[in-house]
């Protein structure tokens, strides 16, 4: 729907033709078609959204967001979270290691919203560099890499973490799933 209304936006307006009642007719009829399709997309949209902002409350509870009560993400990406008895703040105004328990959330929940409602538009890639260094706590991260790992398994996507703690991975992940460097030596 977005790509043929940026395809139609382009195109000039053209000039008031002369009276032709079919002409005239076949007008109003994309103009109501084009209504319809306007209010269906907007009342998926909603729903969409609503889904989304319920996975990435969850997902962010689970991942050891104390006080975390809902979020709200718009169309351009702005999240604002409600927490701690009712106070709204946007994402910018988290603390580190809060903020890293949204965006992988975020992203988690993307996924999985996308695909359950069949608009996934995701790369297949996913690349998160040493996520312990945002002050997150051992329990939480292997929540954190264990979502990781079933939303990669369950959308067909290559998740890649960077991390100098090599249990953490093995406490994790399967060890086909593993690459490390032999001590002391540089990975590639």
């Amino acid at each position: 729907m977005l790509r043929l209304e940026g395809a139609l936006s382009v195109l000039p307006e053209l000039p008031d033709s002369p009276d032709d009642p079919a002409e005239d007719l076949a007008i109003k009829v994309l103009r109501a078609g084009a209504r319809t399709l306007e209010d269906d997309h907007a009342k998926e949209a909603d729903k969409l959204f609503a889904d989304l902002n319920t996975a990435i409350s969850d997902l962010g509870r689970k991942f050891g967001f104390a006080g975390l009560e809902s979020v709200s993400i718009d169309r351009a990406a702005h999240l604002d979270v409600t927490s701690d008895g009712g106070h709204v703040r946007s994402f910018t105004d988290q603390v580190p290691g809060e903020r890293l328990r949204l965006r992988i959330a975020v992203i988690v929940a993307l996924l999985r919203v996308g695909a359950a409602h069949q608009v996934s538009t995701h790369p297949g890639l996913l690349l998160i560099d040493s996520p312990k260094a945002e002050e997150i706590q051992d329990v939480d991260i292997h929540l954190l890499l264990q979502e990781l790992n079933a939303v990669a398994e369950a959308n067909q996507l290559q998740v890649l973490v960077t991390t100098a703690d090599f249990g953490l991975a093995h406490d994790v992940l399967p060890p086909d799933r593993i690459i490390e460097a032999a001590d002391g030596r540089p990975l590639w």
